[in-house]
């Protein structure tokens, strides 16, 4: 078997094909930011051109894309309407009290996706328990259908008061909306978000609506594009949830995609953790533009039901990934206080670092990298794309050395610090701030940049060891490759735990079930894997958590089990918990995971020995200054290999950074496993 796997970012776009005897061939081709369609194809052509890849006898083809993401952040989005209960007009512009900074007077909310002009009242109306109050009429849906006709829109959200607990008014006005207007975009509150919460399910509905054209399109493109290039394999696309879907089901789960391309990185850890001794990790992904960072706790990666995106909330299940902007293409700057400043601004894949020869004048943290010889620019991306050192050396003295009044070296290594500073704080996020000790976890770098900085970000926050895995520049096309199909289900309960039998309970779980195999029919999966959640608060509270059912099927004595663990999360989360205190099932979720069978994708090993550096060269680090460091390529160090810092580790899209006062050992999947060393070791 054979599976690709491209992850396109916002430099650089990666191409993984992943054979089942191990073997595994990467390329890197620049990103095409105006259509990343066109970076995809181009990989696909590289493989065949370059690699010799045989791209008609694929058997899976999955990818990430970024178009959702940058059409929120753009707000380059449809002209969209929304269809809410009359008196509920302004759900949009209200909102909630909640606000980013508490004691900011002048803090604006963020602009509704849809004006309020655009907002039509339909009078119907369903209470909380699903029992129709006042009926939607056949006239009133006549109406509506004119109104939104008249409005010329392309996209329409429903969301009626309590439609996740009675579906059939939202049904029947998407129903009528599709038959009068083929063309529109119609999306429906008790699809997309069958959920509590009026605000976060309408803002998600209406996300969902306003992207489907746009995602539509793009797959269209991508698709009309596989078969001339030869590629005629199922073709899938990742969620924000650490699984794909297909291709044919990206328009109508479009607010699934909007932190797609972050999520298959978290992905391929997931599957790191649970096969080797190191399932505590906080991933560190360091691409040109951005750094996303993720903890997996117990080889399973911490997921937000509901996120706020853009200062917007989102009902979509997705990776708790905090992202920052900060990359190898961040550009350093001084600013007028004489302060050294790096990102967010980024030099982007055009024109790129100075060093890259496309136009850039800008000193970023590769050129500070390159300055110090932390990377060979004849080597760079395997010899095919040299990199300029003088042009480095030009940009970090002209915009940072001389501004400082300090030499090139001391102004490269500062602007390493200041990003390491960044990106700690980052990591401290995701651990220190919700409760775990970062000593008790592995950072695992990737990205063509993570490797540069883990060790020292590691230091700052104190982890216990660093873990880089094989391929770490290509880690999440990786991840794509070897992923498996994911769906999420959710329905809402909302009822003391002692006035609901857990026979009912678990006939909502057997409908999932039952749905999720609809799902996959005709997918190709070699079976299906299930894992039962369920969300319990205190009574009269606001904050649930969620927690594992470990029981394949719901009993009484499995809800006693799954409450206890409740109790036990909660002190955890909020530092309490009263086992006294009356609890309610707020909804029960499902993650339904379709395997495919994608072979064992274990790179090839070297058993020979691999202790001597290939060569040395002159590298600056901190502290001793210039030292002439040895030079390893990693293709060639076997497991039981022991190095010492400092030593830089190659390989074609990354580069390892091994620090003085660490030791680095080759595990037997070929992992790198660098701890510091302790006070009295030898360094």
């Amino acid at each position: 078997m054979a599976r690709l796997g491209i992850d396109v970012g916002g430099t650089f776009t990666d191409v993984v094909v992943l054979h089942e005897d191990g073997r595994r061939v990467v390329e890197k081709v620049p990103s095409t930011p105006h259509d990343a369609s066109i970076g995809i194809l181009d990989g696909i052509a590289q493989i065949r051109r370059t690699r010799g890849v045989d791209v008609a006898a694929l058997d899976t083809f999955s990818h990430g894309s970024t178009v959702a993401t940058n059409a929120l952040l753009e707000s380059k989005l449809p002209r969209t309407a929304l269809v809410v209960t009359r008196g509920f007009r302004d759900v949009l512009e209200i909102g909630t009290q909640l606000r980013g900074d508490l004691f900011d007077l002048r803090v604006a909310k963020p602009r509704p996706y849809v004006p309020r002009s655009l907002v039509f009242e339909a009078t119907e109306r369903v209470d909380r328990l699903g029992e129709v109050v006042t009926p939607l009429t056949d006239a009133e849906i006549a109406r509506l259908v004119e109104e939104v006709r008249a409005a010329d829109v392309e996209a329409c959200a429903i969301t009626f008061l309590f439609g996740f607990r009675n579906e059939e008014h939202e049904r029947r006005l998407a129903a009528a909306l599709r038959e009068a207007m083929p063309e529109l975009s119609v999306a429906v509150g008790c699809e997309v978000a069958p959920e509590i919460k009026e605000y976060p399910r309408a803002c998600t509905t209406v996300v969902s609506a306003a992207l489907r054209p746009l995602v539509a399109r793009y797959m269209s493109g991508i698709l009309s594009g596989l078969e001339p290039a030869g590629v005629t394999c199922p073709t899938f696309i990742m969620q924000s949830n650490g699984g794909v879907m297909k291709a044919e089901e990206a328009a109508a789960n479009a607010h699934r995609m909007v932190l797609s391309g972050p999520a298959a990185g978290v992905l391929a850890a997931t599957q790191v953790a649970r096969q080797s001794a190191y399932p505590d990790q906080i991933t560190f992904d360091m691409g040109g533009t951005s750094t996303d960072i993720c903890l997996i706790h117990e080889g399973r990666a911490r997921v937000e039901r509901e996120s706020v995106f853009e200062g917007r909330p989102m009902l979509v299940p997705q990776f708790d990934i905090h992202t920052i902007g900060s990359g190898g293409g961040s550009l350093a700057s001084v600013d007028e206080a004489g302060g050294l400043r790096v990102g967010p601004e980024s030099a982007g894949a055009m024109p790129g670092p100075a060093c890259y020869g496309r136009g850039g004048t800008r000193p970023t943290t590769t050129d500070a990298h390159l300055v110090l010889g932390r990377i060979d620019p004849a080597a760079f991306l395997g010899g095919e794309m040299p990199l300029d050192v003088e042009a480095a050396r030009r940009a970090v003295k002209t915009h940072v050395a001389d501004p400082l009044g300090v030499d090139v070296d001391t102004a490269a290594i500062g602007i390493l610090d200041v990003a390491d500073a960044i990106m700690a704080r980052g990591v401290r996020v995701v651990s220190v701030n919700r409760g775990h000790d970062p000593r008790d976890f592995y950072l695992l770098p990737f990205g063509g940049a993570g490797p540069m900085h883990a060790l020292s970000v590691g230091a700052l926050v104190d982890v216990g060891g660093v873990l880089i895995p094989p391929s770490p520049g290509t880690f999440s096309a990786v991840g794509l490759a070897g992923s498996d199909i994911k769906y999420t289900f959710a329905r809402v309960v909302d009822a003391g735990v002692g006035d609901v039998p857990a026979e009912d309970v678990e006939a909502l779980y057997q409908g999932m079930v039952e749905t999720a195999a609809e799902r996959f029919a005709g997918t190709g999966v070699k079976r299906v894997d299930h894992v039962r959640l369920a969300r319990f608060r205190y009574a009269w509270q606001d904050n649930d958590v969620e927690v594992l059912i470990d029981a394949p099927e719901l009993d009484a004595g499995a809800l006693a089990d799954a409450v206890k663990r409740f109790h036990e999360q909660h002190r955890f989360e909020f530092g309490h918990s009263n086992p006294e205190e009356r609890v309610e099932l707020v909804a029960v979720g499902l993650e339904a995971y379709g395997i495919l069978d994608h072979g064992p994708g274990v790179p090839a090993r070297t058993d020979e020995a691999g202790g001597e550096p290939a060569r040395h060269r002159e590298v600056y680090f901190k502290g001793p200054g210039r030292v002439r460091t040895p030079v390893y390529e990693r293709g060639a160090l076997a497991p039981g290999t022991v190095l010492r810092g400092p030593a830089i580790v190659e390989e074609r899209e990354a580069t390892t950074v091994v620090v003085p006062g660490t030791t680095l050992r080759v595990d037997d999947d070929l992992n790198l496993v660098i701890t510091y060393d302790k006070p009295g070791e030898e360094a």
